[in-house]
């Protein structure tokens, strides 16, 4: 069994920057190129959405709620396709209208912005 000091100075010497960087290096190239895919995918329908709050007049504290359900219909778009999309759709959707949100709005939002058939 090692002793702490030979367990502090094998961190240590796995620690040293000339073996960490190149992974940090791999590492964060990584998350910028998934990121950057991220953003370029889901910026655009952020707005598609907002436009639709907009135009339905939705204000105030309860429009947070409008953005956790465009991020989540996101959400359902990466992992759900064709009529399993629709039902998680129409879940999400009878989740944030008894949060408060207008059905109206929300129907528009997955219709419009994501394709997802919800009534």
């Amino acid at each position: 069994m090692r002793t702490a000091a030979q367990r502090i100075a094998h961190y240590n010497a796995r620690m040293q920057s000339t073996l960490i960087d190149p992974v940090l290096t791999a590492v964060n190239a990584a998350a910028a190129a998934n990121f950057t895919a991220y953003a370029i995918d889901f910026v655009p329908k952020q707005s598609a959405a907002r436009l639709v709050m907009d135009s339905d007049g939705i204000l105030g504290p309860i429009r947070f709620l409008y953005e956790a359900y465009n991020g989540e219909l996101y959400g359902l778009t990466k992992r759900f396709s064709g009529t399993a999309l629709d039902a998680m759709g129409q879940v999400m959707h009878d989740k944030y209208e008894a949060f408060g949100c207008a059905s109206a709005t929300l129907i528009s939002i997955a219709s419009n912005v994501y394709g997802i058939t919800v009534t």
